[in-house]
């Protein structure tokens, strides 16, 4: 896929149990599209607790960056030591130009955390394929991908699920109630 990597030595720590390696992408909309953002991201850290507690070390983390989702799963992996490997479309500051800056100083957090860092289009030249590049990797390099959303359609989370099915890939799927809130035209984050 190129672009930009950056991976850290993770320790090797025998798996809990004996249960096998798991890699699992997080996939999802914003927080404004959903009617109660705090329980999707207490439902994120509840199934995050359940993972790690099947495969122990063997869990790793990977997400896209976006706000709502990615980043709550992020945090659950930085909360519980999970290992996270964390793909952006964009560089940080260009990804991230037009957040609110608890939401930006959030990303920086994972950033820094994560073990291994991706940027799709390094160098911005890659308009829209730079976030399909973004979800075709975290598809690709999963074992599940968890996709919680409200089934809201058109946007990025239905694509990472589309790719995931395309690559024989299990998509366990935690749908919430919408906000009613309806994205603009190729508005990111749905």
């Amino acid at each position: 896929m190129g672009g930009n990597k950056r991976r850290r030595s993770e320790p090797s720590l025998p798996a809990s149990h004996g249960a096998p390696p798991l890699h699992v992408a997080w996939t999802g909309h914003r927080p404004e599209l959903f009617a109660a953002p705090d329980a999707v991201a207490a439902a994120i850290i509840a199934r995050s607790r359940e993972l790690q507690a099947a495969h122990g070390a063997a869990l790793a983390f990977h997400c896209g960056g976006q706000r709502g989702v990615d980043t709550w799963a992020a945090l659950a992996a930085e909360r519980l030591g999970i290992p996270l490997h964390l793909y952006l479309p964009l560089p940080l500051s260009r990804f991230a130009a037009d957040w609110p800056a608890q939401d930006r100083a959030l990303l920086e957090q994972s950033w820094a955390y994560a073990s291994e860092q991706v940027v799709s289009d390094p160098h911005g030249l890659l308009g829209a394929e730079a976030y399909r590049r973004r979800n075709r990797l975290l598809a690709a390099r999963c074992d599940l991908l968890i996709a919680v959303w409200t089934g809201l359609g058109g946007g990025g989370t239905a694509e990472t699920i589309a790719f995931a099915h395309d690559l024989g890939r299990p998509v366990e799927e935690h749908r919430f109630a919408p906000s009613g809130r309806q994205p603009a035209p190729g508005e990111r984050g749905v």
